[in-house]
C-alpha cells in the first residue's frame, strides 16, 4: 500500500473517532462496534436491566447527533415479593428471601427482561413438621395444623416427671428446635431400706418418691458403726442406694485432692471415723459425683472429677470457616455438656457430615467444617 493509501485510512479513522465523539455516549447502554470507517449505520445494545425504548436499534451518527436518538430505558420488573436483591452481574440478578421465606425452586438466580424476571423470582413460606412427640409429655399452647417459621410450642410433663430442657421450642429453618425430656422420678419402697438396712433422714422407713435430679438422704440403721447421712440424687428414674457395713472407727489423714478443685473448708491433718468434706470445682468446670466424701476405716471415700470446659478460640473456628452463630467473642469458654451453635463463614456451606450445634465433652468439642 502507497503511503498516500495510509494517509486516507488514518484521515477515516480520524474522521470516525470525531464523530462518534461528536454523538457523545450512550445513557444505560453502548455502541457496537465502538469504532467505524466507511458504514455509518450502527447499532447499539442497553445495558443489564434496561431496553431499548423503540424496536429499531440501528443509529446512524450525524452531525446533529445520533439518528434516531437511542434511549434506554428500565425493565419494569417489579420488587420480588418477600424476597430482595443482593446482586446483579451483567445479566444475572441475585435475589434472596426474606426471614422464614424460601426459594420456591431452590434456584436464587434470575434475570430482568423484557417480560419481566425469568425465571419469575417465588419467595414461600417455610413450613415445620408436626412438633415432635414427647413421652410422657403433651403440647399445652401453640398446637395448630400448619407451622411457619417463628411458631412456638410449649410442652408440660405428666405429674411426677421433671422437664428437662427448654419447655418451648420453635420453628427455624423447616425444623424444630431441640425439644426437652421428661425424666422419671424415683421410687424408693420400705423393702428396699429395710434390705439394704437404712432409714430416711427422720430414722424412719417408707415408700418415698423423689423427682429426677433431686437428692434424697438416708442414714445406715441397726447393725452399723456408720451413722453418717449419705445424699443420694435421683437420675431418670435410677437411684444407687447405699450400703451399710460395720466398720473399725480408724481415723483418716488429709482429706484426697482433685484437679482443678479443691475442699470448701480448711483441711485438717486428721479426721474422726464418719467425718466429710466438700468438694468444689473452678469457675467452668463441671462436678461429677458425690460432691461429699467420708472418712471409713481409715480411707476416703471416692471423690469427684472436675469436667474441665471447652475454650472456642477465634484460631479454631478459622480453621473449620467457622463462627460462632448466637455470639461474637475471641474466646469463649463451654462448660461439659453445655450446647453451641455455628454458623458457617461468608459464601461458604456446611459439610454434611457435621452439625452446626454440638456438645462439649469434658473439654472436647467436635467442631463442624465448612468447606
Amino acid at each position: 500500500m502507497t503511503q498516500l493509501g495510509y494517509i486516507a485510512i488514518l484521515v477515516l479513522w480520524a474522521c470516525s473517532i470525531a464523530l462518534a465523539i461528536s454523538c457523545g455516549n450512550i445513557e444505560n447502554g453502548s455502541v457496537k462496534p465502538r469504532f467505524f470507517f466507511q458504514r455509518r449505520k450502527r447499532t447499539f445494545e442497553c445495558n443489564a436491566g434496561y431496553i431499548a425504548e423503540n424496536d429499531n436499534n440501528r443509529i446512524e451518527c450525524t452531525s446533529s447527533g445520533w439518528s434516531p436518538v437511542p434511549r434506554c430505558i428500565p425493565i419494569q420488573c417489579g420488587r420480588i415479593e418477600n424476597g430482595k436483591i443482593v446482586d446483579k452481574v451483567e445479566e444475572k440478578t441475585t435475589f434472596q428471601c426474606n426471614h422464614g421465606y424460601k426459594s420456591e425452586n431452590g434456584i436464587n438466580e434470575t434475570t430482568c427482561t423484557s417480560e419481566g424476571w425469568s425465571p419469575v423470582p417465588i419467595c414461600i413460606v417455610q413450613e415445620c413438621p408436626h412438633p415432635p412427640d414427647i413421652d410422657l409429655a403433651e403440647i399445652v399452647s401453640g398446637e395448630k395444623a400448619e407451622y411457619q417459621e417463628g411458631d412456638v410450642v410449649q410442652y408440660r410433663c405428666y405429674p411426677g416427671y421433671t422437664l428437662a430442657g427448654p419447655e418451648r421450642i420453635t420453628c427455624s429453618g423447616e425444623k424444630w428446635t431441640p425439644p426437652p425430656k421428661c425424666l422419671a422420678p424415683c421410687i424408693i419402697t420400705r423393702q428396699q431400706l429395710e434390705t439394704k438396712k437404712l432409714l430416711l433422714s427422720n430414722g424412719r422407713r417408707r415408700t418415698v418418691l423423689i423427682q429426677s435430679d433431686q437428692t434424697m438422704e438416708f442414714l445406715c440403721g441397726e447393725h452399723s458403726d456408720l451413722k453418717i447421712p449419705y445424699p443420694i440424687k435421683c437420675v431418670d428414674g435410677h437411684m444407687d442406694l447405699p450400703t451399710c457395713i460395720s466398720g473399725t472407727g480408724e481415723k483418716c489423714g488429709r482429706p484426697p485432692t482433685i484437679k482443678n478443685g479443691d475442699i470448701t473448708t480448711l483441711s485438717l491433718k486428721e479426721y474422726v471415723f464418719g467425718s466429710s468434706v466438700e468438694f468444689k470445682c473452678q469457675h467452668y468446670y463441671i462436678i461429677q459425683g458425690e460432691r461429699k466424701s467420708y472418712c471409713y476405716n481409715g480411707n476416703w471415700t471416692k471423690p469427684p472429677v472436675c469436667l474441665e470446659p471447652c475454650v472456642i478460640t477465634q484460631e479454631d473456628m478459622r480453621s473449620h470457616n467457622i463462627d460462632l452463630k448466637w455470639a461474637s467473642a475471641q474466646k469463649l469458654y463451654v462448660s461439659h455438656g453445655a450446647f453451641v451453635e455455628f454458623k458457617c463463614r461468608s459464601s461458604l456451606s456446611p459439610n454434611s457430615s457435621n452439625n452446626h450445634r454440638v456438645q462439649c465433652h469434658a473439654g472436647q468439642i467436635p467442631y463442624p467444617q465448612c468447606t
